[in-house]
């Protein structure tokens, strides 16, 4: 049986640890980031690419006719929030491709590592009576196909 070998890399420890520290201090540069809970995310207006014309017409009115919009209304905050917008749009767009790519990384490489471990799994079984301790260890790595089966077993119930 080949191995399955979808990605073949590694990262150092520095690696690791210039990552995690950039990620922590885009984290810090973006401090202002929210956590939103679900009942909060439902009341919010979701703008998204649909309305972006619909906003940037009403930045345009804005800057061409200030002086129709009642006094109460803060343009210099609906400018800022607008400029936030179009900024974190770029950002966003780059961190879900990182992300995408990370994630996608991360699957070919969990299934390498199943593939990988299937093939010991299967090596184990193979010399289970014929190295010491090895029973033990077949009886172990047997345990997460047991949990599958008795799962299948109770849906056909």
């Amino acid at each position: 049986m080949a191995s399955q070998n979808l990605i073949s890399a590694a990262i150092a420890p520095e690696t690791k640890t210039d990552i995690m520290q950039k990620l922590a201090e885009i984290k810090s540069s973006l401090n202002f980031l929210l956590t939103l809970q679900p009942s909060e995310i439902q009341g919010l207006f979701k703008a998204g690419n649909t309305y972006a014309p619909f906003i940037e017409k009403a930045y345009n009115v804005i800057n061409v006719h200030p002086q129709i919009l009642p006094g109460v209304f803060n343009i210099d905050e609906f400018k800022k929030d607008y400029a936030l917008a179009k900024d974190l749009v770029i950002i966003s767009n780059q961190v879900d491709q990182l992300a995408d790519g990370i994630s996608n990384t991360l699957m070919a490489a969990s299934s390498d590592a199943m593939a990988g471990a299937l093939e010991v799994y299967a090596a184990v079984k193979q010399n289970r009576d014929k190295v010491p301790g090895l029973n033990v260890v077949y009886d172990e790595m047997g345990e997460f196909f047991k949990k599958t089966k008795k799962k299948n077993e109770q849906k056909s119930s």
